[in-house]
């Protein structure tokens, strides 16, 4: 069996990566987590969630969840080390996922990460309601309203609640 050496699984990054809960994967965000990996030294861990419409909410949630916990209760098992520091990052869809994964962890009364790092994370899917950031998006070339809100459906299927913060993360109790 292979064995890491004993620092190399001390601290490791959880990536999860956007493509607004219906594309990208692990691989189309490699150009950064193979770079943060040499530089930093540490094993990055990249979750292939499931994606929407097939897999609505909360599957991509549950993913991450499941992923976390492998990397808390399994990964440390594996390769004879310990895990000191967690640290969870997401872009976009991926940091909706990384603030509802922390939610969920706290609720559950699990483990929590060490640190999260949000990369313009998509807060708000609650669709009655508008930020600053949504009405920025109504002129925006790359990423318009409209493919934002089709992706937003996508991912919510009908499934109304401004209250659920695993889904909108910007609606966590104080």
């Amino acid at each position: 069996m292979f064995k890491a050496k004993p620092h190399l699984t001390e601290n490791v990054v959880l990536h999860i990566h956007g493509g607004g809960f219906i594309g990208m994967s692990s691989y189309s965000h490699q150009i950064y987590t193979r770079k943060w990996a040499n530089e930093l030294n540490l094993p990055i861990f990249s979750v292939d969630y499931r994606k929407a419409p097939e897999f609505p909410y909360p599957m991509a949630l549950d993913d991450c969840l499941e992923a976390y916990l492998w990397l808390v209760y399994v990964f440390p098992q594996l390769f004879a080390g310990t895990v000191k520091k967690i640290v969870v990052v997401g872009d976009s869809a991926g940091g909706n996922l990384v603030a509802a994964l922390t939610n969920l962890l706290i609720k559950l009364g699990l483990r929590k990460p060490d640190a999260i790092y949000l990369v313009y994370p998509a807060l708000n899917l609650d669709d009655k309601t508008f930020t600053p950031s949504l009405l920025y998006t109504l002129d925006d070339y790359i990423l318009p309203h409209t493919y934002l809100k089709l992706c937003a459906k996508a991912y919510c299927q009908g499934y109304r609640n401004p209250n659920d913060y695993f889904l909108s993360p910007i609606a966590t109790p104080k």
